[in-house]
This record gives structure tokens, C-alpha cells and sequence, in this order.
């Protein structure tokens, strides 16, 4: 059983075995800038058109490179966004992920979010197969794999 929350910009992530045992109880500073860093990284991915918020500063590197800095409370991270010819996200790099196997140590790697393909849904333009990596000394760990099959935005308010 597992728990992963982040919420005015406190995380926490709670994995118990059989429900009984803590294995994870990871929860900190570390914590806190990382889901901020998969918070930005969501808003790039799944959301742009959240991208246009004041929280975010923009700097090009070239004509398919971007970096852009993102303060959400007492938390400033960065990312390297990088674009196809087309104008699709097919990366994003930060070095402000923390990762964890028992939430007491923590390690910072270079976190990168690749893209392997694009699809329509529901009119939206949007990643449909992508991979979580963390950069490590000695070899790309992969730790997650994700297909979109469907999604349902709930913003019916556009005041």
C-alpha cells in the first residue's frame, strides 16, 4: 500500500508492506523540492497552458532548448525543456529531484523525463509514452514507464 501526496508544497510518501509494515516514510526538505520539480514537470507535459504562470522565468539556450526556473512557495527549481522540430516536448532535465528508497537517504541525480511518442486525445495534442529516469554514476535507472490512454481535464471555469 502506498501513499504520495503533495500539498501546499509539503510531500510526503508513505509505502507500507501488507499494509502493516513501513518501508517508506520519506517526507523533508528533499521531499518538497522534488514533487515541486514533478509538479512543473506535470504542468509542462500534461498542462502548457499553465505554463504562462508568473511564477515561471524563461531563458533560451537555442531554437530547441529551453531553461526555465519555477518558484512555487519557499521553492526555486530548475529545468532544461527540450523541443522536436515539430514544437513537442520530448525532454525534460532537472537536477533539483531527489531520489529515495527508504526516505532517510536521499540522493540527487539528474531526473529526465524523455518522451518516445505523441498522440491525439480528445482533441489535445499530448505525450503518450514516456520514462522516468534518474541519471546515476553509473548507469540510467528507469523506474517508471508511462502510456496515456485517456484524458479528462476538470477546469470548466476560465475566469
Amino acid at each position: 500500500m502506498g501513499v504520495h501526496l503533495y500539498r501546499d508544497g509539503v510531500a510526503i510518501m508513505k509505502i507500507k508492506l501488507l499494509g502493516l509494515f513501513t518501508i517508506v516514510d520519506a517526507k523533508g526538505l528533499e521531499m518538497n523540492q522534488g514533487e515541486t520539480v514533478t509538479v512543473f514537470n506535470d504542468m509542462c507535459f500534461m498542462a502548457p497552458a499553465s505554463l504562462i504562470d508568473e511564477r515561471i522565468s524563461w531563458s533560451e539556450i537555442d531554437e530547441s532548448t529551453v531553461e526555465a526556473k519555477f518558484t512555487n512557495g519557499d521553492f526555486v527549481i530548475g529545468a532544461t525543456l527540450f523541443f522536436n522540430e515539430k514544437g513537442e516536448l520530448i525532454n525534460f532535465i532537472s537536477n533539483d529531484r531527489f531520489e529515495t528508497t527508504d526516505g532517510k537517504e536521499y540522493n540527487n541525480y539528474p531526473w529526465l523525463t524523455p518522451v518516445d511518442s505523441y498522440c491525439d486525445i480528445n482533441g489535445y495534442h499530448l505525450p503518450s509514452k514516456a520514462r522516468l529516469i534518474y541519471r546515476k554514476p553509473q548507469e540510467d535507472f528507469c523506474y517508471g514507464e508511462f502510456v496515456l490512454k485517456s484524458i479528462e481535464y476538470n477546469c470548466t471555469n476560465y475566469n
